[in-house]
C-alpha cells in the first residue's frame, strides 16, 4: 500500500469520526442542558444571555418534585402505564408475529391487512370512535382504559415489526427446538 491511499484512508476515517462526534454532540446537547438547567433557579433558565454553569447550585427542583404527593403520583402513573403497556405488548406481539410469519391460518392475509391499516391510519381518526367505547364499556378514567388505549397504537407496530424478524430466523431453527 502506498503513501497516499494510506492518508487518504486515514483522512477518510477521521472525518467520519469527526462527523460521528458532531451527530453526537448536536444529539445530546439538549439532554445535557436540560440536566445542567435542573440545577438552577427559574430566574437563572430564563435570563438572557443564559450562562450554561450556574451560579447558585440547588437542588430545590428535585426536592420540590420528590416531596409532591401529587406530582409522585404522576410518576407511579407513569411507570404503571408504561411497564403495563410495553409488558402487555410484548407478550401479544410476540406470539402474534410469530404466528403470522410460521403458521398458515384462515384469513392470515385479512388479519395482516387490518394490523397494517391500523398503524398506517393516523391515530386522531381512532381516537373519538375509541374514546366512545372506553365510556360504553366503563373504562373512563381507569388504569386498563388507558393501557387499551396505548395498545391500539403500539401493538400493530410491534407485531409488523416482530413479523419481519421472525423471517429472517431460519426455519431450522424451530426444528433444532423441537428436538
Amino acid at each position: 500500500m502506498n503513501q497516499s491511499t494510506v492518508v487518504r484512508r486515514d483522512m477518510k476515517k477521521a472525518g467520519v469520526l469527526l462527523g460521528l462526534v458532531l451527530g453526537a454532540a448536536f444529539a445530546g446537547f439538549p439532554v445535557v442542558w436540560m440536566a445542567l438547567s435542573s440545577f438552577k433557579s427559574n430566574t437563572e433558565i430564563f435570563e438572557f444571555p443564559p450562562r450554561v454553569i450556574t451560579e447558585n447550585f440547588s437542588l430545590d427542583a428535585y426536592t420540590t418534585i420528590l416531596t409532591d404527593p401529587v406530582k409522585l403520583r404522576f410518576f407511579f402513573n407513569s411507570y404503571v402505564i408504561g411497564l403495563s403497556v410495553t409488558v402487555l405488548t410484548l407478550i401479544l406481539a410476540v406470539f402474534a408475529a410469530y404466528a403470522f410469519s410460521r403458521y398458515e391460518f384462515p384469513f392470515k392475509r385479512f388479519l395482516n391487512i387490518i394490523v397494517i391499516s391500523v398503524q398506517a391510519l393516523p391515530p386522531i381518526t381512532l381516537l373519538i370512535p375509541y374514546f366512545g367505547l372506553m365510556v360504553g364499556l366503563g373504562l373512563y378514567n381507569t388504569y386498563p382504559g388507558l393501557i387499551f388505549t396505548y395498545m391500539v397504537f403500539t401493538l400493530p407496530y410491534a407485531i409488523i415489526m416482530l413479523t419481519g424478524y421472525f423471517n429472517t430466523l431460519p426455519r431450522e431453527l424451530d426444528e433444532a427446538v423441537k428436538v
